[in-house]
């Protein structure tokens, strides 16, 4: 656990903080807490006013699915959370171009709107941001 002592008033601090941010999932739904920890982060730099956007590649676009049953492994799927997220003012989602062709899925059977990139565009989209956070 990391501790820090502030020197400013917290207000200071956070305006000061106020970069884009990056997130990027790569992980299958269900296979790791990465994902809960990833959308957590996500929804509490939202909270401070930070702009968030978020990167869907790999496995990680499959969190997205709309056809996910959670019910069989007893756990609880994130598709309905990242619906709420454009309430938390996350509004922008990207995913891959080859990714969705990987898989065989359109955008339609995405549960979000997603900004569909080429796979050669991706290190410029991490680059416009000014943190990028990949658990």
């Amino acid at each position: 656990m990391l501790f820090c002592y502030l020197t400013e008033p917290l207000h200071l601090v956070i305006n000061q903080m106020k970069k884009n941010l990056l997130i990027i999932f790569r992980h299958p739904p269900f296979s790791s807490t990465n994902n809960r920890e990833s959308l957590d982060i996500a929804l509490a730099c939202s909270a401070f006013d930070i702009p968030v956007s978020l990167l869907f590649i790999n496995d990680g676009l499959l969190q997205l699915h709309n056809q996910q049953n959670s019910q069989l492994l007893q756990q609880k799927s994130l598709v309905n959370n990242f619906k709420a997220l454009a309430m938390y003012d996350i509004e922008d989602y990207y995913v891959l171009e080859d990714d969705l062709s990987h898989y065989q899925l359109t955008e339609k059977e995405l549960s979000l709107s997603c900004k569909v990139i080429k796979q050669e565009k991706m290190a410029l989209l991490i680059r416009a941001f000014d943190t990028v956070i990949n658990l």
